[in-house]
């Protein structure tokens, strides 16, 4: 079994996109429902000094965002069991927060084939 993991930097993001907790909250589950992710909790949205954290825990995967609405930054990370396609509900996010710059990366995340021990053998 694997992974379908995508992640991203997305900046030029207008302020009052990150710092509305229900529309964030709203964003987390579309972007689930776009990935075929199923979720397991209501979504948390947490605003403080430090910026904004918004969590969508799912059934095999799960939906995260963390922002500096000041900023106008945000790291949004998506993950899901294989036959998810969170890539398409990053797409939502990057098009509901109206992000100017994007950075994305994907990667295929699965058992460990091989150990690394950093520490010696």
């Amino acid at each position: 079994m694997t992974f379908e993991h995508v992640f991203a930097d997305l900046g030029g993001i207008p302020a009052n996109r990150l710092t509305d907790p229900q529309g964030l909250a709203g964003l987390l589950l579309a972007a689930a429902n776009a990935a075929g992710l199923n979720p397991a909790n209501p979504p948390v949205v947490t605003l403080g000094p430090r910026g904004v954290s918004a969590a969508l825990v799912c059934h095999g995967g799960h939906v995260a965002m963390h922002g500096l609405p000041e900023a106008g930054l945000c790291f949004a990370d998506l993950a899901g069991v294989s036959g998810a396609l969170p890539q398409r509900g990053l797409e939502v996010i990057i098009k509901r927060l109206g992000a100017r710059e994007v950075r994305t990366d994907a990667r295929r995340r699965g058992p460990v084939t091989q150990a690394i021990h950093p520490e010696g053998p």
